[in-house]
C-alpha cells in the first residue's frame, strides 16, 4: 500500500531517529535550492552555446581543457565559479546529524564544498572540489578568489606553474581511493539518505550496490520512475522536508 505524505515522513523520521551510521547522497538538486544552477537545463545550455560557442560539457572536458586552455578558464572563471550558493537547512540539518555522530558520511557529485563550508567532517567529493586547485609543477595549493582574480590562464605565484583545478573534468575518472573510500561508507551504512537526486543517477546506484542495509529514503522534488525502489520516498524540496525529519533528535533506547 503507498504511503501518504505524511506517512512517508513518519517513517522516514522514525528510520532516521533509529539510525547512527548514516550515508547521504548529495545530488545537483540540493545545491540548485541554494541557488547554483543546472548545467543540464535546456535554457542555460543554450545561453552558453550562444555565448561560447561550445556546449558545457565539452568545455569542462579534459580535452579542451588541455587543447584550448585559456578559453577553459574564460568560462571556468566567467560562468562555473562565478555560480557560487551558500549552504541552506539541508546543509544546517546534515551539520546537526553530523554533531550527533549519526552522519558516516556524505557523498556528493556537487563540487561547490558546501558540506565542508558548515563543517561536515566526513565528506566524500566524487567529483573533487572548485575549492581545491593546484600547481601542476610545485603543488602548490590555491584558492578560488586567486583563480578568479588572474588574468588569463592561472599560473603559480612562485614556480610559474600553470594551474590544475581540482574538479573532476568529462572524460576523466572518479579516483580509485575515492571510489573505495564511497564504497566503503556505503557498505557499512545502516540508512541511506538520497537527497536532490533519483535512482537513476550513476552515484546513487553505485551506492546501492555497495550497501548491504534495507533502509533507502529519497527525498528529490522532481520523480523519477526509478524511485519506486526506494523504501520511502518524498516528493518536495529537500530544505522544506529534511530539517523537520531530523527535528526530535535520536530517539532513547
Amino acid at each position: 500500500m503507498q504511503l501518504t505524505s505524511e506517512e512517508s515522513k513518519e517513517r522516514a523520521r522514525e528510520i532516521l531517529a533509529a539510525s547512527n551510521q548514516i550515508v547521504a547522497l548529495l545530488g545537483v538538486g540540493v545545491v540548485m535550492e541554494c541557488g547554483a544552477l543546472n548545467y543540464l537545463n535546456n535554457q542555460v545550455i543554450y545561453r552558453i552555446e550562444s555565448t561560447y560557442h561550445r556546449s558545457p560539457e565539452e568545455i569542462m572536458s579534459s580535452g579542451f581543457y588541455g587543447a584550448r586552455t585559456e578559453k577553459f578558464f574564460r568560462y571556468y572563471k566567467e560562468e562555473y565559479l562565478a555560480d557560487r550558493c551558500k549552504p541552506n537547512e539541508t546543509f544546517e540539518a546534515l551539520k546537526k546529524l553530523d554533531d550527533e555522530g549519526r552522519l558516516k558520511a556524505c557523498i556528493t557529485t556537487n563540487t561547490h564544498g558546501l558540506e565542508k563550508e558548515v563543517g561536515i567532517k566526513k565528506v566524500i567529493e566524487l567529483y573533487g572540489s572548485r575549492n581545491v586547485n593546484w600547481c601542476t609543477k610545485c603543488g602548490k595549493h590555491f584558492s578560488v578568489d586567486y583563480i578568479l582574480q588572474s588574468k588569463g590562464v592561472p599560473v603559480c605565484d612562485e614556480c610559474y606553474g600553470p594551474i590544475r583545478p581540482g574538479i573532476r573534468l568529462y572524460g576523466e575518472t572518479i579516483r580509485n581511493d575515492v571510489m573505495t573510500e564511497a564504497a566503503n561508507a556505503c557498505q557499512e551504512a545502516d540508512a541511506l539518505l538520497v537527497l536532490g537526486t533519483n535512482f537513476y543517477d550513476s552515484m546513487v546506484r553505485f551506492a546501492i550496490n555497495h550497501y548491504q542495509g534495507d533502509k533507502l529514503i529519497l527525498i528529490s522534488k522532481h520523480e523519477h520512475f526509478r524511485d519506486k525502489s526506494a523504501d520511502i520516498v518524498i516528493h518536495e524540496e529537500v530544505k522544506d522536508v529534511l530539517p523537520g525529519l531530523l527535528a526530535a533528535g535520536k530517539k532513547n533506547g
